[in-house]
C-alpha cells in the first residue's frame, strides 16, 4: 500500500468538481425563466392590430410584442385592444391615476413614452414587484373584495361605467400604462432567472380579468 503522505493521482478523465465546473451562462439562465412562459400558440386571441389605430398605439404595441412573454400577456395585450378599440383610440375622462406607481413607469411617460418601452429598466425586480402591487390595489373600484387568501376575487363584476373608478380611462394617459408596467416587469423576468414568475403572472391573470369586464 501506498504511503499516507503521497499525493492521491486523479485521473485527467475524472469530471471536475462542482467548484470549479463553469456557471450556467446567461443565454441558459433565459432560457430556463422563458421555457417556465407559457407560449403562444394558434388559439391566441391576440388578433391583428386595428387598421385605424394611432401612432402611439402601433408604437406601443408593436414594441410589448418584442419579447416574448407568452400566451396569458398576449391574452392582457387583447384585452387592452379591444378597449382601445372601442372607445375610438381618444383619451378617457381623465389620466389614470399616477400616484404609488412604479417609478419606472413614471420615467417612460415623462420621457415622451421612449422609443423602446423597455428602457424603464428594473435594477430591482422585487421591490418593484411590491410597488406595482400596491399601485393596482389603489386602482381598484370600490366593489371589488378580496378573499380570505387576500387575493383580489375574480368570480363576478360588480358595476359598469364610472363604477369602474380609477380604472375606468383609456386612451394614451389610460390603461396603457399599467399594460406596458406589467411589460416592463416581464420582460427583466426573463432577464433575471431568480425573479418570481409566479407572482408576476398572477398580476397578469388579475389585470387582464379587470380589463376583459370593461
Amino acid at each position: 500500500l501506498p504511503s499516507t503522505s503521497a499525493s492521491l493521482r486523479v485521473p485527467s478523465s475524472a469530471p471536475a468538481p462542482l467548484s470549479v465546473l463553469p456557471p450556467v451562462s446567461q443565454a441558459v439562465q433565459v432560457a430556463m425563466v422563458t421555457s417556465a412562459l407559457p407560449a403562444r400558440t394558434s388559439a391566441t386571441v391576440l388578433g391583428p392590430c386595428p387598421p385605424d389605430a394611432p401612432a402611439w398605439f402601433v408604437d406601443a404595441r408593436r414594441e410589448m410584442l418584442q419579447t416574448e412573454l407568452g400566451c396569458h400577456f398576449d391574452a392582457l395585450l387583447a384585452a387592452w385592444t379591444r378597449i382601445e378599440d372601442a372607445s375610438r383610440f381618444e383619451q378617457g375622462p381623465t389620466n389614470l391615476p399616477h400616484k404609488g406607481r412604479p417609478r419606472q413607469v413614471g420615467n417612460w411617460v415623462n420621457s415622451s413614452r421612449g422609443k423602446k418601452l423597455y428602457d424603464a429598466l428594473i435594477p430591482d425586480v422585487g421591490q418593484y414587484a411590491l410597488t406595482w402591487q400596491k399601485w393596482w390595489d389603489s386602482l381598484q373600484p370600490t366593489w371589488r373584495k378580496r378573499g380570505k387568501d387576500g387575493m383580489w376575487k375574480t368570480e363576478e363584476y360588480g358595476g359598469g361605467g364610472r363604477e369602474w373608478g380609477p380604472l375606468y380611462q383609456w386612451g394614451v394617459n389610460g390603461t396603457l400604462n399599467i399594460v406596458a408596467s406589467l411589460y416592463f416587469w416581464g420582460v427583466a423576468i426573463v432577464g433575471n432567472p431568480d425573479s418570481d414568475l409566479k407572482v408576476w403572472e398572477a398580476g397578469v391573470a388579475d389585470v387582464t380579468w379587470m380589463l376583459e369586464g370593461m
